[in-house]
């Protein structure tokens, strides 16, 4: 298995984990983990609206980039 499917898979066990565990912070954590992983514009996008959304819930510190991220590629306004 190449390096990067072995992340994907890691990333994609943390989340499940951190679902299972009712973390928003380490989920809006993993998912703009995600989004800033792949070059796919809406795949990230996609991510970082999660990201965000966990994020205004928990408070999270990096909302305001989370933000921001989204309003680059006019997700947000």
């Amino acid at each position: 298995m190449d390096a990067s499917k072995k992340t994907k898979i890691d990333l994609e066990e943390k989340i499940l984990t951190a679902h299972q565990n009712n973390d928003g912070i380490k989920l809006a954590e993993l998912y703009a983990k995600a989004a800033y992983k792949t070059s796919n514009i809406n795949k990230a996008c996609f991510f970082m609206v999660n990201a965000y959304t966990l994020a205004l819930e928990c408070n999270h510190p990096d909302t305001l980039s989370f933000f921001q991220f989204l309003q680059k590629y006019d997700r947000e306004k």
